[in-house]
């Protein structure tokens, strides 16, 4: 399937095939996983945020409403701080708050 889609296209299409989405968000799980706890949720989180395609989290996202299945542990941890990004100031990208 192709990553992008026409505007003519409907917004219920997925942009990547959820198995490949799974997969890559394990290996940024993978990535993390030497890191203390709250900086490996912060680290998942940052790299999803930055380098992501909206719709991508939001298929991720999606998927770990549903249970997640395929996702490690500490991997639906740093996606679940996406849902609080709204809160957070814009552009921050240093270590985790207290």
């Amino acid at each position: 399937m192709s990553m992008t889609q026409s505007p003519s296209q409907g917004a219920d299409i997925p942009v990547m095939a959820l198995d490949r989405i799974v997969l890559m968000a394990n290996q940024i799980g993978d990535f993390f996983a030497p890191y203390p706890p709250e900086r490996r949720a912060e680290g998942i989180r940052n790299h999803l945020r930055t380098y992501w395609d909206p719709r991508m989290r939001a298929e991720l996202l999606a998927l770990i409403e549903t249970g997640g299945g395929g996702l490690a542990l500490h991997v639906v941890e740093g996606a679940k701080l996406l849902l609080n990004d709204a809160h957070s100031k814009p552009g921050y990208y240093g270590p985790p708050k207290a």
